[in-house]
């Protein structure tokens, strides 16, 4: 019981591998150079001193004579086994790392001598594994990315770069939803380009695109980070902002009118205003309903003359 309290486990464990006969140990730094190891090493390479500070790939060989890669292994995969050679040394090690904190951790135990036939192929095969291992990690990456940009795309209007419709529709949903289980204040935007057919008649389409894209420009920097801004289709926009009061919605609502009224990027001959209708959400009602009263906000500020705010 006194040897027991004396010595952990975990110093047993620390002894036992410091003068292991046939298991390797490498605690190496990120950029691969070895920092700690114990005896065994020394004895295979059959030196005199620890080869603290030099670099995994001066140390292993590959039973084809390559240089292995080590700079391949992340703490964003699992821990990898290879069939290697120590330089100077005959026999063949099955060496596995992992990495973690910045740190290499190095696991080589010793199987056989490299003259071996049968171990030569399972070198081969176990090497070929490691490197079919990586290409699939890789092309899982990259699927993973373009399943991404295909999602980003699916959601994101092309011309102006914010929401489109459908996308918006889905938030809606969700954000009414969130209002009515929490009873949060929720508002609603559409906005309107006035007299837009006048730009694409008099100076043609790419006109109209740039003034669809400033004021894209103008909603993105009205915005925080919770709202969404989308393009509703052709000239009308949407704006949502959740837990935002009538004062504020409509305060936005204003300089967002202000904004395009000064915007620098007008074409000549024709200044482009916007009207903005604003409804705000009532507790139990449907985005369908919303959606009904901030188009008759949007309907009434038209009729009122433009290029103004209606609630």
């Amino acid at each position: 019981m006194d040897f027991c309290t004396r010595i952990s486990w975990t110093q047993v464990l620390a002894e036992f591998l410091e003068h292991a006969d046939s298991i390797v140990v490498i605690l190496a730094d990120a950029q691969g150079r070895i920092v700690e190891c114990n005896l065994a090493l020394m004895r295979f390479l059959h030196k005199d001193e620890r080869p603290l500070g030099r670099h995994l790939n001066e140390i292993f060989r590959s039973t084809d004579e390559t240089i292995p890669d080590f700079c391949a292994f992340s703490s964003d995969n699992p821990p990898l086994s290879q069939i290697l050679k120590l330089r100077g040394c005959d026999d063949v090690f099955k060496v596995t790392c992992s990495v973690q904190d910045s740190q290499m951790l190095v696991l080589a135990e010793r199987i056989g001598c490299s003259n071996n036939v049968v171990m030569q192929t399972m070198s081969s095969l176990t090497n070929e594994l490691v490197g079919i291992g990586r290409e699939l990690s890789r092309k899982n990456r990259e699927l993973e990315e373009a399943k991404s940009r295909i999602e980003a795309i699916s959601r994101t209007d092309s011309l102006t770069g914010l929401a489109n419709r459908r996308f918006f529709m889905e938030r809606l949903q969700e954000s009414i939803s969130l209002a009515n289980r929490h009873e949060q204040e929720l508002c609603l935007l559409m906005a309107d380009l006035d007299h837009f057919k006048r730009v694409n008649d008099t100076h043609g389409h790419d006109a109209g695109d740039r003034v669809l894209q400033a004021f894209a420009a103008i909603l993105r920097r009205s915005c925080r980070k919770e709202d969404l801004a989308a393009r509703g289709g052709g000239e009308e926009f949407l704006l949502l902002l959740p837990v935002t009061s009538e004062e504020d919605a409509l305060r936005m609502a204003v300089r967002i009118c202000a904004a395009m009224r000064s915007q620098a990027v007008q074409e000549p001959g024709v200044p482009v205003t916007v009207s903005v209708g604003v409804a705000c959400h009532h507790h139990g009602e449907s985005p369908d309903q919303v959606l009904v009263r901030v188009d008759q906000a949007l309907f009434r500020a038209k009729d009122q003359g433009r290029d103004r705010v209606s609630l």
